[in-house]
């Protein structure tokens, strides 16, 4: 047997692992988890490149083109894969579907999310599906993708785990006509919130833009 059938991964990287499937992350049923990035994702590529390490297949980190058939302007993105390591996440995340005789595999909400919901799960999730609310202090998640049933889940757990009350927002709607939804933390949250996902050095030093700035307190001698 390859040495790499025995790689041990850490709780740390391991919810890492499952923070990135939940937000921007593809998992192949083979156990392949692709990270596929923008070009202006080029930092948050190399910082997975880098935690990634025991995990990473024998192809380097890569530059993709690609050209969208409807404007024909070509984007590129930075891209590398795991080795075929993971088929257990891809068990916990996807389920089958049978769509006209054809199989596809449908990510779900895995039923033990309460085991890896931590800080790493949490501060990689925010990184790729999170962003700070414009014109007043709070942040948000996109949630739009899970069912309400799930959506609930994710409220219950920050909850129960941090502490951290949220709301489900509805927030417009798309273009095709679908309901889209916000998993948001208030100003009244924010401060618990901002401690959490600024423990890591992912957010502060590559996405900081993702941060409400600090609230100054000044001392007034009287």
């Amino acid at each position: 047997m390859d040495e790499w059938m025995n790689v041990r991964i850490s709780r740390e990287l391991r919810d890492i692992i499952h923070g990135y499937i939940m937000s921007d992350g593809h998992l192949k049923k083979n156990g392949v988890l692709i990270i596929d990035q923008s070009k202006k994702q080029k930092k948050f590529v190399y910082w997975l490149y880098k935690r990634l390490e025991i995990l990473r297949s024998e192809h380097p980190l890569g530059e993709r083109s690609r050209v969208d058939k409807r404007t024909h302007s070509k984007t590129y993105s930075y891209t590398f894969n795991t080795r075929a390591v993971l088929k257990g996440f891809h068990h916990m995340w996807y389920k089958p579907v049978n769509r006209n005789d054809r199989i596809y595999y449908k990510k779900i909400l895995p039923k033990n999310i309460h085991c890896f919901f931590s800080i790493p799960f949490i501060t990689v999730w925010f990184a790729g599906d999170g962003t700070k609310i414009i014109g007043q202090k709070g942040a948000k998640f996109e949630v739009t993708y899970y069912t309400s049933e799930e959506r609930q889940k994710l409220k219950q757990l920050f909850q129960q785990k941090f502490n951290i009350s949220t709301k489900i927002l509805r927030a417009g709607q798309s273009r095709t006509g679908t309901i889209q939804w916000t998993l948001s933390i208030t100003a009244a949250e924010y401060d618990k919130f901002r401690i959490l996902i600024t423990q890591m050095d992912l957010i502060p030093r590559i996405f900081p833009h993702k941060l409400c700035k600090k609230t100054k307190i000044y001392n007034i001698n009287v």
